[in-house]
């Protein structure tokens, strides 16, 4: 097998409001050293410039295979199931619009998958400051059922994000993508039925840059409240009492980390508080591994240091 004999790749490119940073995410795909690639760029109803740019990318770059989609805002979980529906390659290949791959990052998942057997290979990430590039950390990610069920539980940081991963598309029709009614929690409510139905190997090696930058979604408040219901609804664990008291005390503790970080004193307070009232012993222990979590960043960020990003 050779990058350019080997098994096709489709890569799926949810986009919505992202002309600042999609054609860098482009261009780090093209440059991928694997080259048995289709690209499914799929514009969630952009309202900036962004079609514009993936539909220019695609006829100034002949050479790749890529198919430019549109449709009404309807949020990233429909996003990448209509990519899914569209796709031609024997492995997928999901990646956000403000992420960024490493040249080899799709012929070393395709090495180790072909290797092992596995129908699912994630890797490590870093994850880097948008205003000036600087890599702030590597996370090497566990999908164990623990480290998912940890993350999903909000007790660990980082994530298992989607742009990591590499599917056999026979494994992919299994978990039968994404839950169109999630945003902010479909990453991790499709890793649990993933694990389900499939060993998840992950390369150790970071391969993917995460882009850290002000006003992302996950720290909306309202509407992380709005997604932990309906994750509560859909979710097998969180219907057992127990789980659901520690996810939600996870939940209003970092809403209250976000907004004292924030200066709003009075809204922080008063997600520590029902934190508190909804489980108090896990509340300590989560803030015990935030401290832990903190103290290892320092060291995280060595393995991250030689490393440079793959921007144009």
């Amino acid at each position: 097998m050779t990058p350019k004999t080997g098994p096709l790749v489709s890569v799926v490119i949810p986009v919505f409001n992202a002309e600042k940073w999609l054609f860098s995410l482009l261009t780090s795909i093209k440059g991928q050293t694997y080259k048995n690639l289709e690209l499914i760029v799929i514009d969630d109803g952009s309202t900036d410039g962004s079609l514009d740019i993936a539909q220019r990318y695609a006829v100034q770059n002949p050479e790749i295979r890529m198919r430019v989609m549109s449709q009404e805002n309807m949020g990233v979980s429909d996003a990448r199931n209509l990519g899914i529906m569209n796709c031609s390659g024997e492995y997928i290949a999901f990646v956000d619009s403000d992420d960024l791959w490493f040249s080899n990052k799709i012929e070393k998942q395709v090495t180790a998958v072909t290797k092992s057997g596995s129908g699912v290979i994630a890797c490590s990430y870093v994850i880097f400051n948008d205003s000036n590039s600087k890599i702030l950390e590597t996370v090497r990610p566990n999908w164990s059922t623990k480290g998912v069920r940890n993350w999903l539980l909000f007790r660990s940081y980082g994530g298992l994000l989607s742009s990591t991963l590499l599917i056999n598309k026979d494994v992919l029709q299994k978990v039968n993508g994404f839950k169109s009614n999630l945003s902010l929690s479909a990453d991790i409510e499709f890793a649990w039925r993933l694990i389900k139905i499939s060993n998840v190997e992950c390369i150790s090696e970071p391969l993917v840059a995460y882009r850290l930058r002000p006003n992302q979604m996950h720290k909306l408040p309202t509407l992380l409240i709005s997604e932990a219901a309906r994750m509560i609804q859909v979710v097998d664990i969180l219907k057992i009492d127990m789980y659901r008291k520690i996810f939600l005390a996870n939940l209003y503790l970092r809403l209250s980390l976000y907004s004292i970080k924030d200066r709003h004193l009075i809204e922080g307070l008063r997600h520590l508080s029902t934190a508190v009232r909804t489980n108090v012993i896990e509340l300590n222990i989560t803030l015990l591994r935030i401290i832990i979590h903190r103290g290892s960043r320092s060291i995280k960020k060595l393995h991250g240091r030689n490393l440079r990003l793959p921007l144009p």
